[in-house]
């Protein structure tokens, strides 16, 4: 299915509505799960693991995996079919689409990511960034470690994704800047 024919709107987690096909709903609840294997990481320049000190209204798990060596990515440009929402404290506006257009059936797939500050200062470049997927019913999250890499200011490639399964996923964008973190999240019904 491809992004553009993907239903979009901004509900709450409480009122989140799956239908017949992929859904992507960005959820704005203040609920961060602990990492699990298979999360993908961008360390700050330091190439340290980012503390992830929670923000004022999110508690984010301490406990985080080692840093991805970060690589470079070529620079692309979002398409208007990205999926966008704003961060759990409104810092962040993250926009993100599968390369291709389309969400693969149980396939690795890379994911497009776009962060951008709402007050308009760029994202430092120190930033850390962690990109994850879980399924809370089911208690796991994905069984390939994501790469990822920075293509450009803001812009950055997820390699290595995969939805193993049918059934509700939460897609997670973890920034950390000036060591305060949030996160912006989105469900992901896969059927």
């Amino acid at each position: 299915m491809t992004v553009d024919r993907i239903t979009r709107a901004r509900f709450a987690c409480v009122t989140c509505v799956a239908c017949a096909c992929v859904t992507l709903l960005p959820c704005g609840c203040d609920r961060a799960e602990p990492s699990k294997p298979g999360v993908g990481v961008v360390a700050p320049a330091t190439a340290v693991a980012p503390s992830l000190a929670p923000s004022s209204s999110q508690a984010i798990p301490q406990a985080i995996p080692q840093a991805v060596p970060q690589a470079a990515a070529p620079p692309f440009t979002m398409t208007a079919a990205a999926i966008e929402a704003r961060s759990a404290d409104g810092t962040y506006i993250v926009r993100w689409e599968p390369v291709g257009g389309s969400l693969p059936d149980a396939e690795p797939f890379d994911m497009r990511f776009e962060i951008k500050r709402a007050d308009g200062k760029p994202v430092a470049r120190t930033a850390g960034v962690i990109v994850d997927a879980e399924m809370p019913q089911h208690g796991h999250g994905m069984n390939l470690t994501p790469t990822i890499a920075r293509a450009g200011d803001g812009l950055y490639l997820a390699r290595g994704m995969l939805l193993h399964m049918p059934g509700r996923w939460v897609l997670s964008i973890d920034i950390e800047e000036d060591a305060i973190a949030e996160r912006t999240q989105w469900y992901v019904d896969v059927r």
